[in-house]
């Protein structure tokens, strides 16, 4: 029996330490849902915070976007301002430059077809002079043909007189040489 009673008190000693473990663990899981329901609590005032931090960000944006847009507009009314005043001026400048412009042309109308009748005249002249040297060139070329061919047809002569002065010499050495060789 003892072994019995052991194993009944080992066994109730077992249960006593799992009743132990299970109230640990219980106080344990109620301390962590204490904590998660803290962590909750804290998250939630942390997001409404983040929250009203953000609307008063955007709020302000809101305020600085229209700011920003008021001295936008500003600026080009501005800009429009000046580019119209430009735009007048540089217009009138135009005119003016549109009037100087005729004026330079009506004065310099007459030196225009002065300088048109001169360059006429001019290229005339130089056509009757390029026509003169090219009948004198051509009359030269003819010139210088006819010298080339009359030199031409000289040496010619003098060749055929030259290879008929040779033939005769060639003749007579060979008669002189047949003559020597008949003498010995």
């Amino acid at each position: 029996m003892t072994s019995e009673a052991d194993a009944a008190l080992a066994a109730a000693a077992e249960n006593r330490e799992l009743k132990r473990a299970i109230a640990a663990l219980r106080a344990e899981l109620e301390h962590a849902g204490e904590r998660s329901e803290f962590a909750s609590v804290h998250a939630m005032s942390n997001v409404h915070a983040e929250i009203t931090q953000l609307r008063s960000a955007v709020a302000a944006l809101r305020v600085e976007l229209e700011h920003e847009r008021t001295l936008r507009e500003e600026a080009v009314r501005d800009a429009e301002t000046a580019g119209q005043g430009e735009i007048r001026q540089l217009k009138a400048t135009v005119a003016a430059l549109h009037v100087s412009l005729e004026q330079a042309q009506l004065e310099a109308a007459p030196r225009v077809h002065q300088a048109v009748a001169h360059a006429t005249k001019e290229i005339a002249q130089l056509r009757a002079t390029g026509a003169a040297l090219r009948d004198e060139l051509e009359r030269a070329h003819i010139a210088h043909e006819e010298t080339v061919a009359a030199a031409q047809a000289q040496h010619r002569a003098e060749i055929a007189q030259l290879q008929s002065t040779m033939r005769e010499l060639r003749a007579r050495l060979q008669a002189s040489a047949a003559e020597s060789r008949g003498a010995e």
